[in-house]
């Protein structure tokens, strides 16, 4: 439990900044990766396989190769963070914690468009989502 407790403190942080500034940052989240790096080379988080943490990675690459293909229309800094919750959960929790914050984003979104309180070309802010996501799966 105190391995999720750190990554909701690095999570935290990236989306109070991700929300109001809308720029993710970078400094907190490779802080937040190594120190992932540094509990799994510990054994902190159990024994999981290097093929276990390649693949928690997979969400991160995904929404990499997405910000370039739409030119940045999804933020590299999303990755990033997808990253770090890869590697301090694994592949499967972060897949969770991914769909739910997109559902919840994608809810909210659809919502304010229908009540015009928001136009299409409107940036998003997507962290917070994926902390909301974190603290759904993490509780169940």
């Amino acid at each position: 439990m105190w391995v999720e407790l750190v990554l909701f403190l690095f999570l935290s942080v990236c989306a109070v900044f991700d929300g109001i500034l809308k720029e993710v940052p970078l400094a907190v989240v490779w802080l937040g990766i190594l120190t992932a790096l540094l509990l799994r080379l510990e054994g902190a988080m159990g024994e999981v396989s290097w093929l276990a943490a390649g693949l928690s990675l997979i969400p991160g690459i995904m929404f990499w190769m997405l910000g370039f293909i739409s030119k940045e229309k999804v933020g590299y800094g999303d990755g990033w963070v997808l990253l770090m919750i890869g590697l301090f959960l694994g592949a499967r929790r972060c897949f969770l914690i991914l769909l739910t914050g997109l559902t919840a984003e994608s809810f909210l979104v659809l919502v304010l468009l229908a009540f015009r309180k928001i136009h299409r070309d409107r940036e998003v802010p997507f962290v917070p989502f994926l902390l909301l996501g974190m603290g759904v799966v993490v509780c169940l």
